[in-house]
């Protein structure tokens, strides 16, 4: 680093950590975010809820990798999960990151439940970009400054050197813990009684983060991973069926834009009483609950039962028109889908088939991902699985539109 002398190590030079008070507009967004997030939870079966949890992981992982700047295609990512590797370094190493960032989504509530449930930790922070980066290749675990020079990033350890990112100086890295400590005694949840107010500390945490800048790299997949399990301890997730990855991605100009602008000083006297600007701050909160809003919108249409139900029955269709499937098919979709699992024999008494002829349908049905069950206990249900191949007929508008025409030209 070139100047020195630029570099924060007060951490006063951070406040305002939250708007305060929340502006009303404000405070009703957040309650808006509230209301929308008990309207998704509960509408499935909690086994349905946790396969469709399951579904959108490569989701969230596509969407995070993809604001930063690493666009690994779904189908991809799918075959990463079955481990089978492209021969290519590169894409190889694409989807051993997707698969990393997966694999910490999906032990978020057990990270989470290690720091007592209060994400505005350092152990808690600390500990997502230990988990994230432990799993990712060797070609991730490096870094190139400004400067030109090439440093390691090391899993879970705060940075030892001083960073710009655009025409922002991060604090100075020695002074880190300073900082560190007054984000977790700013945003300490005990200290907030009132859950609209809690909400809203959401986005503001993720831009403090980010303008902090703990980490060598990998802040921003820290910052959303942190933002998802903050909405979870607010009860706010809907069991892991929305994340922010997908609207931020989705809106990455105006995200990217709405952070830097976030970064700015106090613009005058009537501009809150920190360092920072608290207008810039609140306005980057209302579009982050804005994404956050539109999220669980989405989800909430896509999940409608009805029209879940509309979409399998069309896939069926069209499958049964290719003649890869039985037309009988649908009924255990159905089923499984509205109640989240079925006995074996129910297979046979819901389509009317013989035992063999059954038995090969659901047999299909595995082999296809959208039936999952215990390999080690024969008499084990059916439960529901949604693999990512089907996302265009099942969940359509998941994924660009570039991507599910490929999706739906392989299947």
């Amino acid at each position: 680093m070139n100047a020195p002398a630029l570099l924060y190590r007060d951490a006063a030079a951070m406040a305002p950590l939250k708007p305060s008070p929340v502006p009303p507009a404000l405070a009703e967004l957040a309650l808006q975010v509230v209301k929308a997030a008990a309207r998704l939870e509960g509408r499935l079966h909690p086994l349905t809820a946790r396969a469709i949890a399951d579904f959108l992981r490569p989701a969230n992982s596509y969407y995070s990798n993809l604001i930063e700047g690493h666009d690994t295609h779904p189908l991809d990512i799918a075959r990463a999960l079955q481990e089978e590797y492209s021969a290519d370094s590169r894409n190889r190493s694409l989807q051993l990151e997707a698969r990393a960032h997966i694999a910490v989504h999906a032990r978020l509530p057990e990270l989470l439940a290690e720091a007592d449930g209060n994400p505005y930790t350092e152990r808690f922070w600390r500990a997502l970009h230990r988990a994230f980066y432990a799993h990712l290749p060797d070609e991730f675990r490096w870094t190139t400054t400004v400067e030109g020079q090439r440093l390691e990033v090391r899993p879970g350890e705060l940075r030892a050197t001083e960073v710009r990112v655009g025409r922002h100086v991060a604090p100075a890295a020695d002074a880190l813990p300073t900082f560190i400590h007054r984000l977790e005694d700013g945003y300490q949840p005990t200290y907030e009684p009132n859950h609209l107010a809690r909400v809203v500390q959401i986005g503001a945490a993720h831009h403090r983060l980010a303008w902090l800048h703990p980490f060598l790299d990998g802040n921003g997949r820290v910052m959303r991973l942190f933002s998802d399990a903050a909405f979870r301890a607010e009860g706010l997730d809907a069991g892991g069926l929305w994340s922010m990855s997908r609207g931020l991605a989705r809106s990455e100009t105006a995200y990217k834009r709405a952070l830097a602008a976030a970064d700015a000083q106090r613009e005058n006297a009537h501009d809150g009483r920190g360092n920072l600007s608290e207008r810039q701050l609140v306005a980057f909160c209302t579009f982050f609950l804005k994404v956050a809003l539109d999220q669980i919108h989405y989800m909430t249409g896509v999940l409608g039962i009805d029209d879940m139900l509309s979409r399998l029955r069309g896939l069926v269709q069209l499958l049964v028109l290719r003649r890869k499937w039985r037309p009988e098919t649908y009924y255990v979709l159905e089923a499984v889908f509205l109640k989240g699992s079925i006995p074996r024999r129910e297979v046979e008494r819901l389509t009317g088939l013989s035992e063999r002829t059954a038995k090969a349908l659901a047999t299909q049905l595995l082999q296809a991902g959208l039936l999952a069950t215990d390999k080690n206990d024969h008499l084990a249900p059916y439960r529901a699985a949604y693999p990512i191949g089907f996302a265009p007929a099942l969940f359509p508008g998941l994924y660009p539109a570039g991507k599910e025409v490929d999706m739906l030209n392989v299947g």
